[in-house]
């Protein structure tokens, strides 16, 4: 997924959530990453990049903030950072089985991100 600098992004299919509640389940699959990059869109806020679109596994609207930097006063000098970042579905719909304190449906992917300038 490549991240525009200022706004923009990918226009994505829209999905109907599924009819019946989809359980909490900690689950990844390879085509969840292509469907976020295919569909999220971005847009720079702040410090921040985030990425919106509809979960590729419950299809309900999340949002999802990427932060390139670390703030806090003793951060280090120089880090390596390859780009990737694992995130995971953050929507407020109701999944069965979803363990207090917690928020969406278990979904989890990884994205390898690159910011445009």
């Amino acid at each position: 997924m490549t991240v525009p600098g200022e706004s923009g992004g990918a226009v994505g299919q829209i999905r109907e959530p599924a009819a019946e509640p989809l359980p909490y389940a900690e689950v990844t699959d390879g085509e969840y990453a292509a469907r976020v990059a295919q569909a999220f869109t971005a847009r720079q806020f702040g410090p921040a990049v985030l990425l919106s679109g509809d979960c590729p596994r419950c299809q309900h609207p999340i949002v999802c903030p990427i932060v390139g930097e670390i703030y806090r006063r003793d951060a280090p000098e120089t880090s390596s950072d390859p780009g990737y970042r694992t995130l995971l579905c953050s929507c407020a719909a109701d999944h069965p089985a979803r363990p207090d304190g917690l928020t969406g449906c278990g979904a989890y992917w990884t994205l390898s991100m690159e910011v445009e300038s």
